[in-house]
């Protein structure tokens, strides 16, 4: 009798469909399964939303990125355990490039935006400022995005200065010395042609910087003086 009532009685749990486990519901398997083949699929749906979580994430392919930067390998990490997947870094990774490419200075083009002599233009402002800067400042300004507008400020501020003063303290510790070359106000002039011929005052002040660049100059004789 003690045999005919075990073995009609409602299983507690299931192995699959139709099919009984022996003896008491095992703890590990919660009440909300029917069965151990649920419990299965529920921890294969879970894996397909959390996303496969790779061995490593493929900063290598980023052309600006550094892989081996340290908040990147922090990133990386953090990303593991919170079981990123790895289409998501990888688009992450995809979209700061394209920032960057996009936002980068090309210093061809900008040397363009100057005109035919783009690169003459900068190498004027360039000694100016090695001249008459600090070296720091000077780097700091060499090592600084080179626009086409930041030169052009530079071309401004030089002209300013030295229109205001025919000599100004050399930066880099070699006492005074003259801020402008003969070759400094030809490239001036070429630069600010329109405003040389229409600028009474302006062509007056470049041809007295003329004239003294002029006999600062090794080999120049003053025929009116001798």
């Amino acid at each position: 009798m003690t045999n005919e009532n075990t073995n009609n009685e409602t299983p507690t749990w299931f192995i699959d469909e139709g099919i009984p486990g022996t003896g008491p519901r095992p703890a590990w398997l919660p009440e909300k399964f029917k069965n151990v083949s649920d419990l299965g699929k529920s921890f294969t749906e879970l894996e397909k939303r959390l996303g496969h979580v790779p061995e490593e994430y493929d900063f290598k392919k980023s052309k600006n990125l550094n892989p081996e930067y340290a908040p990147f390998v922090e990133l990386q990490q953090l990303a593991k355990e919170k079981r990123t997947p790895k289409d998501v870094i990888d688009k992450m990774i995809e979209s700061v490039d394209k920032f960057i490419d996009e936002t980068k200075i090309d210093p061809a083009k900008e040397l363009a935006k100057l005109g035919d002599n783009g690169k003459e233009r900068l190498e004027l402002v360039d000694n100016w400022a090695k001249a008459n800067l600090s070296k720091e400042s000077f780097e700091a300004l060499a090592n600084g995005p080179r626009t086409a507008e930041s030169i052009k400020a530079l071309e401004e501020l030089r002209g300013k200065m030295m229109s205001s003063n025919p000599t100004i303290p050399n930066g880099n510790g070699t006492g005074t010395s003259p801020v402008a070359s003969l070759e400094d106000i030809k490239m001036e002039i070429n630069t600010n042609l329109a405003k040389y011929k229409s600028d009474p005052k302006y062509r007056e002040d470049l041809q007295n910087r003329l004239a003294i660049a002029a006999k600062n100059t090794p080999g120049f004789v003053d025929k009116v003086g001798s």
